[in-house]
């Protein structure tokens, strides 16, 4: 469990590090000003928990990772040399999507991992909105220019960094909002995702917890994680986020 857990943060830290520089090289940087750094309250490794799901089976290095708005807003927040200008510009790159990161494979009983080829992860991975609309991959020609300038500029810093595991974490976009020009998944709003590869599910519950100031149970006076309607001690309803 502990060397998940370390994965999972070396590949965030990595992508959160590669990001960084994209926006410092776009001319991002100066000092911000200070209300532009509320989301440094939230505990990264937390919502690096929340948003990122690795598979159960023995044998499988599979990692799922839902990056929402927030992961990016997060990171930059906790550098002071990003402007909120060149957060922004890049936070538009992202914004009409939903990004999904996926690293696929199988290890030996020798420990060598022989990772699932990007197309062939394409092929069977879907994302399924909470109405159960399922959506594939966006064809190349589907995604803006600067989207995919800004994911190809990540990826040769993700393989120096990680090696063949970020060599092989291969990023998916996908639609932001369904037929009704709903967003599919809100990071911060009542709902759920679901990301299917092949016959494998990967769910998310949402709020995210990490993202939300926790609540205090106003009989047992517990605290509570921000995204439950109920204290999981007394069972008593806790108060609504405002």
């Amino acid at each position: 469990m502990r060397t998940s857990r370390c994965r999972r943060s070396r590949i965030a830290c990595g992508l959160g590090a590669i990001a960084v520089a994209v926006v410092l090289a776009g001319a991002g940087a100066a000092a911000p000003a200070p209300e532009a750094r509320q989301e440094g309250k939230v505990d990264q490794q937390a919502l690096i928990q929340e948003t990122q799901k690795m598979a159960k089976t023995p044998g499988a290095m599979t990692l799922v990772w839902w990056v929402p708005e927030e992961f990016w807003r997060v990171t930059f927040s906790q550098n002071p040399a990003i402007t909120p200008a060149g957060a922004e510009e890049f936070l538009k790159v992202f914004r009409p999507y939903l990004i999904v990161a996926v690293l696929d494979g199988n290890v030996s009983p020798f420990g060598a991992v022989t990772y699932r080829p990007e197309a062939v992860v394409r092929e069977t991975l879907r994302v399924v909105d909470k109405a159960g609309t399922a959506y594939a991959p966006l064809a190349d020609d589907q995604i803006g220019a600067d989207t995919k300038n800004v994911l190809a500029m990540m990826k040769p810093g993700l393989t120096a960094a990680l090696g063949p595991m970020g060599q092989n974490l291969n990023f998916y976009v996908f639609p932001g909002k369904d037929a009704k020009d709903q967003p599919i998944a809100e990071a911060k709003k009542p709902g759920a995702l679901v990301v299917k590869l092949g016959d494998r599910e990967f769910r998310w519950k949402l709020p995210l917890g990490s993202l939300l100031p926790p609540k205090t149970c106003p009989k047992c006076q517990e605290t509570c994680s921000g995204a439950w309607s109920f204290c999981p001690w007394c069972g008593t309803a806790l108060a609504k986020p405002v």
